[in-house]
């Protein structure tokens, strides 16, 4: 439900001309997907083995750092005042790598109980396609019927909205009694991989504020399903379900603090240029 919510309020907000600019830059959606599917689990791993962490805490983290392109992130992009298209399309490209860099990643975690299954790829396309379809009929509702697109938008938004915020106390509540079973180590890791996904605003090839602040709410927010549908794979499926979603839960918050400094300063820098358009104007 959260997820077909998020991709409707995405599709109703996109159009087929924002695609086609994005395909005249074609090195910042590379250089995007690099970040998210080499540089970010190449520092968990780093992490990982330099905090000396192993076993199930080990292979949480990994788990949730190689399985980028989570649902939520182009909703966040969005509340961001990112670049939508990039976001849509940066999303969908992982989605889909995420079947490769999971399993090759999960291999670098010091953990022997890891258990990589064909269940994973039908689960990841599945879901593929529960984005893919809600955006496709937003984006042709705002084609065709631009005024009830609007309604549906806003609709879509306070629904998506409501679900995140459920989604993410449901998690605190019924995980809080376990969170203090990890280690502060694991929570110190929790912290620097959040600080390397939003720092991914400065990834290069990107031009614009909005593009950066795409890429930053899309790398920081993880595919939760992948990592948990993977971690159940797992000798210590219980242990390692609980990291990830110890993983996502801490990051979610950090998005929550993000996104509302990259709205104001967005709205900061909109309403800057509008008073420097208006003085030209004047002039």
């Amino acid at each position: 439900m959260l997820l077909v919510a998020t991709m409707l309020t995405i599709g109703t907000a996109l159009t087929v001309e924002g695609f086609t600019t994005l395909l005249r830059r074609p090195h910042a959606l590379a250089a995007a997907t690099a970040v998210n599917v080499a540089v970010v689990p190449a520092v968990a791993v780093a992490l990982v083995h330099g905090l000396a962490l192993d076993g199930p805490l080990a292979y949480g983290i990994v788990l949730a750092a190689a399985a980028p392109g989570g649902g939520t992130g182009t909703l966040l992009a969005y509340h961001a005042r990112g670049d939508l298209a990039l976001g849509v399309s940066l999303q969908g490209a992982l989605a889909v790598l995420g079947l490769l860099a999971v399993p090759a990643w999960s291999l670098a975690a010091p953990y022997a109980g890891a258990a990589i299954g064909g269940a994973a790829t039908a689960q990841v396309v599945a879901m593929l396609i529960a984005q893919l379809i809600p955006i496709a009929a937003g984006m042709w509702l705002r084609a065709r019927r631009p005024t009830l697109a609007e309604r549906v938008h806003k609709l879509s938004r306070r629904v998506a909205d409501l679900l995140l915020v459920t989604m993410t106390g449901y998690i605190l509540a019924t995980t809080a009694t376990q969170l203090a079973a990890i280690p502060a180590t694991g929570y110190t890791t929790f912290a620097l991989l959040s600080m390397v996904c939003l720092a991914a605003y400065a990834t290069p090839a990107l031009a614009t504020p909005a593009a950066r602040r795409a890429v930053a709410m899309t790398t920081t927010v993880r595919n939760l399903s992948l990592a948990l549908l993977v971690a159940g794979l797992s000798a210590d499926a219980t242990r390692v379900s609980l990291t990830v979603l110890a993983y996502a839960l801490f990051h979610r918050v950090a998005l929550l603090v993000e996104i509302r400094i990259m709205a104001d300063r967005a709205s900061a820098a909109g309403s800057a240029f509008l008073a420097v358009d208006r003085l030209g104007g004047l002039l």
